[in-house]
């Protein structure tokens, strides 16, 4: 199907949807001013750490990269370790209640022909294809250009020049390729303008101002429905306070279709580098609350709403969150914290007709940068449902429960168990937070037929701290004779722990390895209620039981002629 008739045919089917007087003719035809298209934006979420990732060091003296480990850049997408995104991933993020995805974008890296700052073909096909998926899941996205060095670190005279001849020739080549998309796609210009993140100088804010009006020229003159896109350009830095003092609104052709961006990680003491452990008013009684609480946000929010909103430009809040951080005294009660920092900042934003993009890169545990709220390596876990539920609860969409989550696929494949020669497989300690004496791991094994003996071993960090588990109900110490308890029609073991082992394995994790077999998968099922029990039987009906497709996604409506799993079993819908 061509993409124009594709999109069209999205819009109809999904006009019932769309809020604030704006039709899917609307949407469509471009009649969607800032105003309208950031008050569309209920819970926006960034897809971090992907698209602007590298696999090598900036080398700034002479403006590119060096030491680089993946030699095709169009596979930089995995650079800083996160899997190739996929439609799944997307529809999980909706599902969760968010309906706009920023994809910041890496460009400059991906230019073929520096005398022309010819993109890369495939990188450009690459981000159209996640732009689809998104728009085949009627989401909204904002593209943009991040992490370009070359730009960000350099807002000097010096370099003005060179640096907007550069950005005009990208923004035309992203703007042409993307022209005959409607107006859930919105095009925002640089990133985190910055020089060691010190206060503007004059020099640095005109610069930057001029970066916005280059990319608004260079969008405006590809003409189509580009005239008429929604367009964000940003504060030096990304810096709220920089803004209200130094920003200048470009001058645009298209009238009310500009929006404002900056991020919010205040206090930064708090949310990145997590000095503090409490923010508000609220947890004072909880311990000592980081600076500039509620009544800085909620001044900082109106201020910028009547510099810039009540004057007709949109405001986007292109990044914010808090980073996973407790003390294991204090951690509920601090989770909890950051639901309530989360939900704070997104349903202020909504208040003044903002719209906000929480920060995911992927990333979990304890401490600086951990902003991760789906774990993309294994099936979209909410890993931390505070962070979350913060966003949901803000934004006014549904606040699900993801504290009971179902069986899941740790690890599939077809690897041979040789050990030192073959596959070592390390399950980490954070799989086996939510453990209890009643949770499993289902291991699915391939004997290997002409081995003389066929071994799996579990234990800590090194063969001298064995394991003791659970095999099948019946007590073992971390060496498993496989032979013994597989065979042609069997193949998939269970294992628990008792108690004082799940507190190590909270600590050290698990690493696994063997002989004379292959790995086909690992289940992990914390909740007790795994999709890997075999009896599939006939229903009419889904009844009132939870139900979890085949990959151990909790749904809602099934349909026939489908397997799902209820009760721990799978059941064919007829």
């Amino acid at each position: 199907m061509k993409l124009k008739t594709l999109l069209s045919a999205v819009l109809l089917a999904t006009s019932s949807s769309l809020s604030f007087a704006q039709t899917a003719a609307d949407w469509k035809n471009m009649n969607v001013d800032a105003h309208a298209w950031t008050k569309n934006v209920k819970m926006g979420w960034n897809l971090g750490n992907s698209f602007e990732s590298q696999a090598g060091t900036w080398d700034d003296a002479n403006s590119n990269f060096k030491e680089i480990k993946i030699e095709d850049r169009n596979e930089w997408e995995t650079g800083w370790g996160n899997p190739k995104t996929t439609k799944a991933m997307l529809a999980a993020v909706k599902d969760a209640g968010f309906d706009t995805v920023r994809i910041p974008v890496l460009w400059g890296a991906h230019i073929t022909d520096n005398s022309t700052n010819k993109i890369d073909d495939k990188w450009m096909n690459r981000v159209q294809e996640v732009v689809d998926w998104c728009m085949e899941l009627d989401l909204k996205v904002i593209i943009n250009t991040h992490h370009e060095y070359w730009l960000e670190y350099h807002p000097e005279y010096s370099r003005q020049t060179a640096t907007n001849n550069k950005l005009k020739a990208i923004w035309t080549q992203i703007a042409n390729h993307f022209k005959n998309y409607d107006a859930r796609l919105a095009f925002a210009g640089v990133n985190e303008v910055q020089m060691d993140w010190k206060t503007p100088t004059a020099e640095n804010t005109a610069v930057m101002n001029s970066y916005n009006q280059t990319f608004v020229n260079a969008v405006r003159a590809t003409g189509g429905n580009n005239s008429k896109r929604n367009l964000i350009v940003q504060t030096y830095s990304c810096n709220p306070d920089y803004g209200l003092t130094g920003f200048s609104t470009p001058t645009d052709a298209a009238s009310n279709r500009l929006s404002v961006e900056f991020h919010y990680y205040n206090p930064y003491s708090y949310c990145g580098d997590g000095i503090y452990y409490y923010w508000g008013t609220q947890y004072e009684k909880w311990g000592t609350v980081a600076p500039e609480k509620e009544d800085r946000l909620i001044s900082l929010f109106k201020q910028c709403k009547e510099k810039w909103y009540d004057k007709g430009l949109g405001v986007i809040i292109g990044e914010y969150g808090v980073s996973c951080h407790y003390e294991d005294n204090a951690k509920s009660t601090q989770l909890e914290n950051e639901r309530y920092y989360n939900k704070v900042v997104n349903e202020e934003a909504r208040k003044n007709g903002f719209a906000a993009f929480i920060w995911d890169n992927n990333t979990f545990g304890n401490g600086k940068e951990k902003f991760g709220i789906f774990d993309r390596n294994h099936n979209m876990r909410v890993l931390v449902p505070e962070l979350l539920n913060g966003a949901q609860e803000g934004a006014g969409v549904e606040v699900k429960d993801y504290t009971k989550t179902p069986a899941f696929t740790f690890w599939e494949g077809n690897s041979k168990l040789n050990y030192g020669d073959g596959l070592q497989l390390q399950i980490p300690a954070t799989e086996f937070e939510n453990f209890s004496t009643n949770s499993n791991l289902y291991i699915t094994l391939t004997l290997e037929t002409a081995a003389t003996y066929s071994q799996l071993q579990l234990f800590y960090t090194d063969w001298s701290t064995k394991i003791p588990l659970k095999l099948n109900g019946s007590s073992n110490n971390g060496e498993i004779d496989l032979k013994k308890v597989l065979s042609a029609d069997k193949k998939e073991i269970r294992i628990s722990f008792d108690d004082a082992t799940i507190k190590v394995l909270k600590q050290k994790g698990l690493v696994l390895q063997g002989y004379g077999a292959s790995l086909n998968k690992i289940i992990i099922d914390a909740a007790g209620t795994s999709t890997a029990i075999s009896s599939t039987f006939r229903s009419k009906s889904s009844t009132n039981a939870t139900i979890y497709d085949i990959s151990g996604k909790k749904i809602g409506n099934t349909k026939s002629k489908t397997i799902y799993i209820r009760n721990g079993k799978k059941f064919f819908r007829m």
